[in-house]
């Protein structure tokens, strides 16, 4: 199933929503947060906030309004973030 996650984000340009992921794979939110959660320890995927940036550069998550009102999406990790693990 991790492989299927990784295949399903590889298209989306601007990533997908945990909700949107499970309902892709016709799977529980809990379940899918933690493959997600895997992958992005692994490297493979990053979390994005709503306005596309990637919230692990940013240091004001935990105060985040925009990441709090419309929450985190995922993401295939960049090519050049996986080269550099």
């Amino acid at each position: 199933m991790l492989a299927q996650l990784v295949n399903l984000l590889e298209n989306k340009e601007n990533g997908l929503s945990l909700s949107e992921i499970s309902r892709e794979m016709k799977a529980q939110p809990t379940a899918v947060l933690c493959m997600i959660d895997l992958l992005v320890q692994k490297g493979k995927l990053v979390e994005i906030g709503p306005d596309g940036k990637c919230c692990n550069t940013c240091g004001v998550q935990a105060q985040c309004n925009l990441l709090a009102a419309r929450g985190k999406r995922y993401m295939v990790a960049p090519r050049s973030l996986k080269a550099a693990q």
